[in-house]
């Protein structure tokens, strides 16, 4: 799923992550005492990218539309968070994104 037309986020859902793409992800997320650590690959990752603003709102609907965990993913400067990957099962993730998608514009004054 590429949701082009969400204010202000670009959003991939990425189902049944390979080895490689699970360990590039877990060695760019920050570390966080809330996350809970996973031993081995989620059915589903979405990536959720866009200005700080909108992923912080984009991080809260999720986690309250659905099951999932959400982190931080660190790009090429460390102070500057641009991404966040949200973790869980397929449906789960697949309603978190879908949420962001339909509320996050309903969260713009």
């Amino acid at each position: 799923m590429n949701t082009n037309n969400t204010p202000g986020v670009t959003i991939r859902l990425v189902k049944r992550p390979s080895k490689g793409f699970w360990a590039i992800l877990e060695s760019r997320r920050a570390d966080s005492v809330h996350f809970e650590k996973y031993t081995h690959a989620t059915d589903a990752v979405g990536l959720i990218q866009g200005q700080l603003g909108a992923i912080l709102a984009a991080s809260d609907i999720a986690e309250k539309a659905a099951a999932v965990q959400v982190a931080e993913i660190r790009g090429v400067c460390p102070t500057h968070m641009t991404l966040i990957a949200v973790y869980g099962d397929t449906s789960a993730v697949e309603a978190a994104l879908k949420a962001v998608k339909e509320q996050l514009c309903t969260t713009l004054f």
